[in-house]
């Protein structure tokens, strides 16, 4: 056993010794005698194979494996982060973990990496609690492997960014799952709207939450950090009468003209806090349109399979690729104006740096020096170059809406969808 003190005086973690007290006689009681279980090389290789990570990163990783084993203050720590993060009966807080980066140095990205793999033993019990296939286990396990694959390219080293540990406690805590080309988590609906089916005409029409701001061009007054002079605030009532509102448009706008919605022709259909399948797309790979489609399809039903005491109305996202201005940049034919047009879109606030940092790798330091090797980067830099802005956007798609190529928000509320 180590004594906290010692692992503090060591790795310079005096600003997190209270993180570190908690609970850190009962993980050192029990710390194996002859290394960590696994940090020894035959379950490091085989975590890494589990994830799908390339063959040249194994010894790598066995070696990075080696050395924090071999280091009393950092085989201490590892130790306890795995406590406390796996060795729980109930998905715990991570975010304090997270805090350490800057204090690990060169031995953070290995440290983070090792910690989430460690955390394979308490995702495959609960997979196999559930019955999970096996296909969609490694599929999930692969999200590592992409984002150490990625760390690798930019640093040399095979690691993870701290932050992202908070990421991969969904998958490790069975959480997310990944379904064909997508991943899905069932998790509450963040948006602020309330939306709205036509018990005759399946229309669907969403109207802000009372109080909102938005400019005069539909957006959350503050994207981007801009602000109008004078915004507009929405306004939302709801009784036995029927729903009177600002619609959000399907393109992704606020709209400052009210509609009523009687009582006796519309019923709610999504509200802010109901359950839905909050979907994220993993980098690497094309955004193929069809590959997207049947993904979404095959999604409901795995998790009313495997989560039937969880129901859920919607499919829900929130990201940069959901910017509502793509449509106009990029190609009719593109993977991504198809997919967005399967979709109902909403603002939210929020800015580029996202799309930056995953189109980029960040903001070039000369916008008009960055690579302009695809579609995507050419539209973006062009429309930044010409005075605008890039930002993030927020999307849901009803369950019973799921019919793939037929644009069912576009197409059925066309008077909505041309309001400026």
């Amino acid at each position: 056993m180590i004594e906290l003190q010692r692992v503090v005086e060591a790795l310079d973690l005096g600003e997190h010794r209270e993180l570190l007290r908690q609970e850190w006689q009962a993980s050192q009681e029990v710390l194996p005698v002859g290394g960590l279980p696994f940090l020894q090389a035959d379950v490091a290789a085989d975590s890494c194979r589990t994830v799908s990570l390339p063959e040249e990163a194994v010894a790598p990783v066995q070696e990075a494996a080696r050395r924090l084993d071999s280091d009393g203050p950092l085989q201490a720590l590892v130790w306890h982060a795995h406590r406390a993060l796996f060795a729980v009966a109930k998905r715990p807080d991570h975010s304090p973990w997270t805090r350490l980066e800057g204090q690990l140095g060169e031995a953070a990205p290995s440290f983070y990496l090792l910690v989430a793999l460690s955390g394979l033993p308490r995702a495959r019990a609960l997979h196999d609690a559930r019955g999970i296939p096996e296909e969609v286990r490694c599929d999930t396990y692969l999200d590592i492997a992409l984002w150490a694959q990625e760390y690798h390219a930019e640093h040399g080293v095979w690691g993870i960014r701290a932050g992202l540990l908070g990421w991969f406690m969904n998958h490790l805590w069975g959480e997310l799952y990944r379904i064909g080309r997508l991943q899905y988590m069932l998790r509450p609906f963040p948006g602020r709207l309330l939306a709205f089916r036509n018990t005759g005409t399946d229309e669907v029409v969403a109207l802000a939450e009372d109080g909102l701001q938005f400019r005069r061009d539909g957006q959350c007054d503050g994207t981007n950090d801009v602000f109008d002079e004078e915004p507009w605030t929405s306004r939302l009532s709801v009784d036995e009468r029927g729903a009177r509102g600002n619609p959000i448009s399907p393109k992704g706008h606020a709209v400052r003209t009210e509609v009523f919605l009687p009582a006796d022709h519309w019923e709610q259909a999504l509200a802010r806090g109901d359950t839905v399948l909050d979907m994220h797309i993993p980098a690497a790979e094309p955004m193929a349109y069809d590959a997207c489609g049947a993904s979404m399809r095959a999604a409901p039903e795995f998790f009313r399979a495997y989560f039937p005491e969880m129901p859920f109305k919607a499919f829900s996202c929130t990201s940069w690729l959901l910017d509502s201005q793509l449509p106009a940049l990029l190609p009719p034919s593109s993977n991504l104006v198809r997919f967005m047009q399967e979709l109902y879109l909403w603002p939210r606030l929020g800015n580029g740096e996202q799309t930056f940092e995953r189109v980029f790798s960040g903001v070039p330091a000369d916008l008009t020096k960055a690579p302009r090797d695809t579609t995507l980067r050419r539209a973006i830099l062009d429309h930044v170059l010409a005075g605008g802005q890039m930002r993030s956007g927020g999307m849901f798609l009803l369950t019973g809406d799921l019919d793939w190529g037929r644009q069912v928000y576009l197409t059925g509320a066309p008077a909505l969808t041309a309001m400026a």
